[in-house]
């Protein structure tokens, strides 16, 4: 890569940082469109927040990603939100405009462009039942309904945070249909033949956090069953699905195509999509190769490259 006096600047903001895979597809998309620009990983501690999105500003960059935990802190020095950033309350984009800063969320467009890319799957006029409540729960919730869905149910360990989420869905989208379930709802087993997508949003599956979400008796080949997790790439939340049949998604893609969108609303053209899925993949074998062998992201038939 070639850093000059005429290299234009982009990165993401986050702490910690050092775990982020953006900025392998990211440049590999710039070298590809054969654009003079950069993609750099800040570490910002959250005394400083603010100073670093003024210094940003002040140091020309186009635009940043904003990770965990600053996506709704950072809203305060925005100057304009989209609708998407505005309903979610929170900002994982944020481009740089002579006249103001402006915040998007791309992470639920990214995982409903993940659904229609590696799945075919449209959501419009489908079931869900979506585990979890959380920043990454409500960013997905409302871009489904946005994109459509018919139903909703929101399942979760506190009920007044699914019961805020269930609000938010209600007064923005009244033809959505919103229930919600604590996690230990005997329930959710029966109601899961009712839905189409099954999507965890909680860190249940994670490498430091391994288990079930939920419990699996009736998920079987009917069903779409997405994890946003990504490490370990089939967690035992997909596995267990893949066994009865069910077709599978892990975060990789939600990460892909939210990346996708952000690239789009800083440079302004299409984005070489194969080349940055490319990249995110050998990233990826390349992490995985270093966990035993666990390499490859799980995908609707387990062979697909994305």
């Amino acid at each position: 890569m070639k850093i000059d006096g005429k290299t234009k600047l982009t990165g993401i903001i986050g702490y910690p940082i050092k775990h982020t895979l953006s900025p392998v597809f990211q440049n590999a998309a710039f070298k590809k469109a054969g654009l003079n620009w950069a993609y750099l990983p800040l570490l910002v501690k959250s005394e400083q927040l603010g100073f670093a999105i003024k210094g940003l500003k002040a140091l020309n960059f186009v635009g940043i990603n904003v990770t965990m935990p600053y996506k709704k802190e950072v809203i305060k020095y925005l100057d304009e939100l989209s609708p998407a950033a505005r309903i979610a309350g929170a900002v994982n984009t944020i481009l740089f405009k002579e006249d103001g800063l402006v915040g998007y969320n791309t992470d639920g467009q990214g995982f409903v462009e993940s659904l229609k890319k590696q799945a075919q799957f449209s959501p419009r006029g489908k079931n869900v039942l979506l585990i979890g409540a959380g920043g990454a729960a409500k960013s997905i919730a409302v871009s489904l309904a946005m994109a459509g869905i018919k139903r909703l149910i929101i399942v979760n360990r506190t009920p007044q945070r699914a019961q805020r989420l269930q609000r938010l869905i209600h007064d923005n989208f009244p033809r959505c249909l919103v229930k919600v379930l604590a996690v230990n709802d005997e329930n959710i087993v029966s109601l899961q033949s009712e839905n189409h997508l099954i999507v965890n949003a909680t860190s249940v599956g994670m490498l430091s956090n391994p288990g079930l979400p939920i419990g699996m008796e009736n998920i079987g080949r009917k069903h779409l069953v997405y994890d946003i997790i990504y490490e370990p790439a089939e967690t035992r939340f997909l596995a267990g699905a893949k066994r009865r049949g069910a077709r599978i998604l892990n975060g990789a893609y939600m990460l892909l195509y939210q990346g996708v969108a952000s690239w789009q609303i800083w440079t302004g053209q299409s984005a070489p999509v194969a080349t940055m899925a490319a990249a995110l993949e050998a990233e990826q074998n390349l992490k995985g190769a270093k966990n035993n062998g666990k390499s490859k992201p799980a995908t609707r038939k387990n062979s697909n490259r994305f």
